[in-house]
């Protein structure tokens, strides 16, 4: 949130609201807070810890047509952030979301928009085909490719950043409560497009983002395994338990696979690289394994 002082499109802000998510905070932390910059600031006390009720309670206090929803582990860079996402949304009326390109603190490429869970996502990832197209992505990115830079319609964006049409917001309800963490961006997404609003996403506008989930093996098997579960629900929800219990299925068969395929790859190349990959897929699958959802 600091890092917004510094950005030249503060005059496109009309307010800030920071969502204390169940955190403690002292008088004096609170005051900082709240005159941080010269926007106005305004700190909600959530009782909820969920992102999807931190979301929601944001913007019920918020003023304005369109909505910014971030995470609080995310940058404002120099270059301009609002601008080409707001430009989208003025253009067509019938685009409610719209999201930038995530980056990574080092400029590297992070993935800012996905495809909603389903049977078809998980035959996809058993295929290894989602690996291969992010390699791609990742290429594209890296050496700016002009197809890294179309404007696109996505299943979903993802929810550290993204820019919603009020009108949009209102009509879903917001975002679905029952999602405790991860699941609630694909979910508000999927509502969206049934509803007959557009889904976008516009690469000119970028937003750093830590994303620091997988810094350690415990974080990165917590993560795992509370995707996966969201995901579940996500597919229960709009598909029944039928269809979730083969998606389980498949995403087990994907992670078991990654995992036997890392670890050859570490002892034919001694690769540390190779090596980190394969801890990564034990620490996936293990923690899957671990929390019964094999």
């Amino acid at each position: 949130m600091w890092s917004l002082q510094r950005s030249g499109e503060r005059a496109l802000i009309l307010d800030v609201n920071v969502v204390n998510n169940g955190l403690s905070l002292d008088a004096e932390t609170r005051t900082r807070l709240e005159k941080w910059c010269a926007l106005p600031v305004r700190v909600i006390d959530n009782p909820c810890t969920s992102y999807a009720s931190g979301v929601n309670r944001g913007a019920q206090a918020a003023t304005g047509d369109m909505l910014v929803i971030a995470n609080n582990d995310v940058e404002w860079p120099a270059r301009p952030v609002l601008a080409p996402l707001l430009e989208c949304l003025l253009r067509d009326p019938r685009v409610g979301i719209v999201g930038p390109q995530l980056v990574y603190p080092d400029g590297s490429w992070q993935r800012s928009y996905g495809p909603f869970p389903s049977l078809k996502e998980a035959v996809v990832s058993l295929a290894m085909l989602d690996a291969l197209r992010h390699g791609l992505l990742m290429l594209a990115f890296r050496h700016n490719w002009s197809v890294s830079q179309r404007v696109r319609n996505v299943d979903y964006i993802d929810g550290a950043f993204m820019v919603v049409r009020r009108r949009c917001f209102e009509e879903l309800g917001g975002f679905d409560e029952r999602y405790t963490f991860y699941g609630e961006d694909a979910d508000f997404c999927w509502r969206a497009w049934k509803g007959g609003w557009k889904v976008v996403f516009v690469p000119t506008s970028q937003v750093v983002h830590v994303r620091g989930a997988t810094s350690t093996a415990y974080a990165l098997a917590e993560y795992t395994v509370r995707l996966l579960a969201a995901k579940e629900r996500f597919i229960q929800n709009h598909f029944g338990s039928r269809r979730a219990k083969w998606y389980r299925r498949l995403v087990r068969a994907a992670l078991f696979e990654r995992y036997l395929l890392y670890t050859l790859a570490a002892k034919l190349t001694r690769s540390p690289d190779w090596e980190q990959r394969a801890l990564q897929a034990q620490a996936r699958y293990g923690a899957v394994r671990g929390a019964g959802l094999c």
